[in-house]
């Protein structure tokens, strides 16, 4: 935000939404509790507006006085559960502030209180650095606060003009935190939305199943709802828990992978998270603080760049939502990790959350280090070793896995080159035929800093092995990144799997604003073995040449809780996909999307 200089004045403008929230005492109705024998460190005036109908935001202005000058003040956020029309003004005092740039970030809590014409509210704010806020806040017009709502300040510079009053779309938003005593709580609500359109489905020809019909349109959706908690438990550390429920829809159409075919409308709804992690916070000083954390229930476990571990449920099939993929939690995840100083040390307990359940169980360990010094300017190495105790998936039961990883900017006099890579090899002495296979990547990437966009060039060749005993099991892959893992928005998202595959990968980044990002791809898929089907088809093939895929993909993020994605692709069969769909036309896809997230 931009604060310019000029006469200090307020100009209001339509709204209507009464600024209450905040933090762990907030009350909005009777008399909060004072400030027990402190002397306020600033004062603060604001005048704002807001507009509402259920949801809605509040915006405005005013001064903060703190150690003789004053500073122009910007308040922006929103709530849910009110209507109407209002203006208000609020007038009071500033505690714990430690330094004027400490006023900045989110005040969040539950209110509840009704104002009609003319009244008056006490209100009590917090933010996350512990900044106070006690205000009266006077409000004229009609304001139903039935809900949790949020809203953040930013401060200008001393003696500056005063900061916008006009209407700016907030950049953070949240529903808000309840407190109550050391027990904190706050709602959560994430919605997805994607439309598809394409033609020459399965490059004109057919899968084993047949053509691919009426996929030219299709949609899917997702939201989820939940619930976060926190108890601070003082010296003894910090008790965290998340519960949320997913609801996922597909529908309109196939999907471009016709995944559900030959349904046309899929939904499910499910159980998502519900767990309890435990910080240690400075329950042991001797190891530093939060060394220790313990985690047990339904919860995300995300390793490195989801080349192994990263979604820990699936979708598609029953549940829709193929390519939003809401589900990401573990059943009966338990993990354990210790932190100490740049060394990472862990253990795990995974149960995969797919339907029908295949009762996949997983259990290891990984230890992981970070450092940089005068010859490496940064370098991440991890290691990891798995074990695929149970399943009723054959090849997968049994299996075992050793992998490692790493991420780097090795040269201190080249910032912008980096480099990724991993290894994976896989055995299973319980398979048929003493199963091996081998799954590995690397990525060099360069930044050119100093030219306008800040453009990144970079080049992946990711290998996976195939065929008999040696088909590679991609695991729990999940997207991190345009094109990790699922390897092209066409392709890789809808048909070949990351098993008896190999591919070329060229990306150019563009980012001429922190709004607006812009990611070209060029993919080369080659057939690892020639011996083995692959894919959604049933046979064999005379060439390794299957594809080459082009993809467009921009991302605009307005704020940090609305976002919108456009792609386009183009996918151009080679001789082996010409043999075994039997086509030979362009696939073209294209696919809008948003996410709301609070």
């Amino acid at each position: 935000m931009i604060i310019r200089r000029g006469r200090a004045f307020v100009r209001l403008v339509l709204g209507a939404l009464v600024i209450t929230s905040t933090s762990a005492w907030a009350q909005t109705e009777g008399t909060p509790p004072q400030e027990p024998a402190l002397a306020a460190d600033a004062t603060l005036t604001l005048t704002a507006r807001s507009a509402a109908v259920g949801v809605g935001f509040v915006w405005g202005a005013g001064t903060l006085d703190y150690q003789g000058q004053q500073y122009p003040v910007r308040i922006d956020g929103m709530g849910i559960g009110a209507a109407g029309i209002s203006s208000v003004t609020a007038r009071g005092a500033v505690y714990h502030l430690n330094q004027v740039d400490d006023l900045n970030g989110q005040y969040t809590a539950l209110g509840a209180g009704v104002a009609v014409g003319r009244g008056a509210n006490r209100l009590r704010m917090r933010n996350e650095k512990g900044v106070v806020i006690d205000v009266t806040a006077e409000g004229q017009g009609v304001q139903l606060g039935i809900g949790p709502r949020g809203i953040t300040f930013q401060v200008g510079a001393a003696g500056g003009a005063p900061a916008s009053t006009a209407f700016i779309l907030p950049k953070t938003l949240g529903f808000g935190q309840a407190a109550f005593g050391p027990l904190s709580l706050q709602p959560t609500l994430n919605v997805q939305l994607a439309g598809f359109a394409e033609g020459n489905a399965g490059f004109g020809g057919e899968w084993a199943a047949g053509p691919i019909n009426k996929s030219d349109v299709s949609m899917q959706h997702s939201n989820e709802v939940g619930m976060n908690g926190q108890l601070d438990l003082g010296q003894y550390g910090t008790l965290r828990g998340r519960v949320s429920g997913v609801f996922s829809l597909s529908g309109g159409g196939v999907d471009p992978g016709a995944t559900s075919f030959p349904d046309f409308n899929t939904n499910a709804y499910s159980i998502e998270a519900a767990f309890l992690s435990w910080q240690s916070g400075d329950a042991l000083p001797g190891l530093g603080y939060n060394a220790l954390q313990m985690g047990y229930g339904n919860q995300n476990y995300q390793v490195f760049d989801g080349f192994l571990f990263w979604a820990g449920a699936e979708d598609c099939g029953v549940r829709g939502a193929c390519w939003i993929s809401p589900r990401k939690a573990f059943r009966e995840a338990g993990t354990a990790r210790l932190t100490l100083g740049d060394w990472l040390i862990e253990a795990y307990h995974l149960k995969l959350n797919d339907d029908p359940s295949t009762r996949t169980r997983v259990g290891g360990g990984r230890i992981e280090y970070a450092f940089q010094d005068w010859l490496v300017k940064a370098m991440k190495s991890g290691f990891m070793y798995f074990n695929v105790y149970e399943s009723e998936e054959p090849a997968r039961d049994g299996l075992n896995g050793f992998y490692f990883y790493q991420d780097a900017t090795p040269v201190p006099l080249l910032p912008n080159f980096q480099y990724t890579t991993s290894f994976v090899a896989e055995t299973n002495s319980a398979a048929v035929g003493n199963a091996q296979a081998y799954g590995w990547y690397v990525a060099p990437a360069y930044t050119l800093s100093s030219l306008p966009w800040s453009p990144q060039l970079s080049y992946r060749f990711a290998s996976f092995s195939g065929g008999g005993t040696r088909n590679f099991d991609p695991l729990f892959a999940g997207l991190s990144d345009w094109g990790y893992w699922f390897q092209g928005e066409l392709l890789g998202e809808w048909v070949l799997p990351n098993s008896n595959l190999q591919s070329h990968m060229l990306r150019l980044k563009l980012a001429p604003n922190d709004v607006f990002t812009l990611n070209l791809f060029y993919y080369k898929f080659l057939l690892a073995n020639l011996e083995e089907s692959f894919g959604p088809t049933t046979m064999r093939v005379g060439s390794h040449q299957l594809a080459d895929e082009v993809d467009a993909i921009v991302d605009i993020a307005v704020t940090n809780w609305w976002s919108m994605t456009a792609e386009f692709t183009l996918a151009v069969p080679n001789s082996g996909f010409r043999e075994a769909t039997g086509g030979n036309a362009t696939w073209i896809n294209s696919m809008l999307y948003t996410n709301f997230n609070f």
